[in-house]
């Protein structure tokens, strides 16, 4: 969600953007903090601080909290598809209201439409679709994780069946709703080319060569007879650096600025693991999912016996109490996890704590920084 909640906070101070609406679900579960039952939040950005008075009150970007679903509990992603007409429905209330509200600032009494719809992930794809396809306007998909790849490789795993997979994830409906997104959008962003090339390609509504002449066509003013593949954008991830405190120079030397403060409580949670802290640290933070690929970064460290004598690995996969209570996927990557050190014997050179802050990842990416 983090990532989303950036790319609206950075598109909402970008030059020629009005308004962003980040379109979310409202939650009043009594064990959620209040702030996910507000129906709007404003999202502040350091480069937005002024902008008001020369856009108007209603410009910036938001987080807006349809409420749809049960009201009092949080739901996971796979159990939202039966309301996702209800949050079209919210959503589309919203944007009509907002496009007359805003036309009083910059419309001249017009109604002003959004330029483009978004969806991320394939529930969000499927309400986009319904959202583009009733006001007529543009959309553009991020799928985040395949569900077409997601099933072959927990196929390739053996531990469920087809039927058993689409059970737990309902993946077959989210399958269906990225074949549906995959038509309507006119642009899809990827992060990597082999997304397109590996993951996308196995989609009915796609395929690499295919695609490649006809946009060659289309260049050419060409016939397509028909035929359309939206446009496949690849926009490597990034990470917003700026709430960052970093204490180098540009050399990664140590700065020294004035009287030494205490350490964040974080840095002792973590180097306590360690028998030698002072070897550099490699540094994963990522949630304990297959996708994330934990699993493989530790066996690659375990069996590099110079990278093991030269630095130490430091895993920061979410927060949990008892592996046996949490979630099946993310219990098993973690039990794996576990049992690759000790068959690696990495005790004393990998770091896994169960506890943090989101505040606290910055002063973790610091202490990386730090042991170099």
């Amino acid at each position: 969600v983090k990532y989303v909640v950036e790319f609206a906070k950075a598109l909402s101070s970008s030059p020629g953007v009005y308004r962003v609406d980040l379109l979310t679900r409202q939650i009043l579960a009594p064990n959620f903090d209040r702030s996910y039952g507000e129906p709007a939040e404003m999202l502040v950005s350091t480069t937005f601080k002024n902008s008001k008075q020369e856009k108007g009150e209603n410009s910036g970007g938001y987080i807006i909290r349809i409420p749809f679903g049960p009201r009092d509990m949080y739901l996971t992603k796979e159990r939202l598809w039966p309301f996702i007409q209800e949050f079209v429905d919210g959503a589309l209330s919203h944007i009509v209201r907002m496009s007359k509200t805003i036309s009083e600032e910059i419309g001249c009494g017009h109604p002003v439409w959004p330029a483009v719809i978004h969806g991320h992930y394939a529930s969000a794809g499927i309400a986009a679709t319904l959202l583009s396809g009733a006001l007529n306007l543009p959309m553009a998909f991020t799928g985040h994780f395949l569900g077409k790849d997601k099933l072959e490789g927990l196929l390739k795993q053996g531990r469920q069946s087809r039927e058993e997979i689409n059970m737990t994830y309902k993946i077959m409906r989210r399958i269906e709703a990225e074949e549906l997104s995959l038509d309507a959008s006119e642009i899809v962003i990827a992060s990597t080319r082999q997304e397109i090339e590996e993951q996308w390609n196995l989609y009915d509504g796609f395929e690499v060569i295919l695609a490649r002449k006809l946009r060659a066509r289309v260049k050419r003013g060409a016939n397509c007879y028909g035929r359309y593949m939206p446009r496949m954008v690849i926009i490597p991830p990034g990470v917003e650096f700026g709430h960052i405190i970093h204490d180098f120079d540009i050399d990664g030397e140590e700065e020294n600025h004035g009287p030494a403060s205490e350490d964040p409580p974080i840095w002792s949670q973590i180097m306590r693991f360690f028998t030698n802290p002072r070897k550099p640290m490699i540094l994963a933070v990522a949630r304990p999912y297959p996708e994330k690929n934990i699993t493989t970064l530790v066996k690659a460290f375990g069996e590099c016996r110079p990278l093991r004598e030269l630095a130490n690995l430091t895993l920061i996969m979410g927060n949990r109490e008892a592996i046996s209570k949490m979630h099946n996927t993310s219990a098993s990557v973690l039990t794996s996890v576990l049992t690759l050190i000790d068959e690696y014997d990495l005790y004393g050179q990998v770091a896994y704590p169960k506890h943090h802050k989101h505040s606290e990842v910055p002063d973790i990416y610091r202490l990386a920084t730090r042991t170099k």
